[in-house]
């Protein structure tokens, strides 16, 4: 699939946030809904509602729109 850049128009290419927070293993970044519930080892997750983040860069102007999948 290719993306055009609402901003300038230009091509877009597809890529993911790294995320490594899992043991700091590289793994990709995911969305939750809400707001962030902190404890003293990070973020309170629920892992089956955690939505993988696909990105896409303008490879002109630098523009990421992320989508959660």
């Amino acid at each position: 699939m290719s993306k055009t850049c609402p901003r300038c128009n230009r091509s877009m290419e597809e890529g993911f946030l790294i995320d490594s927070s899992d043991g700091g293993m590289p793994t990709v970044g995911g969305w939750h809904r809400g707001q962030p519930i902190r404890k003293w080892w990070g973020l309170k997750t629920v892992k089956a509602e955690r939505l993988a983040i696909t990105s896409w860069r303008c490879m002109s102007c630098g523009l990421l729109e992320n989508y959660a999948r």
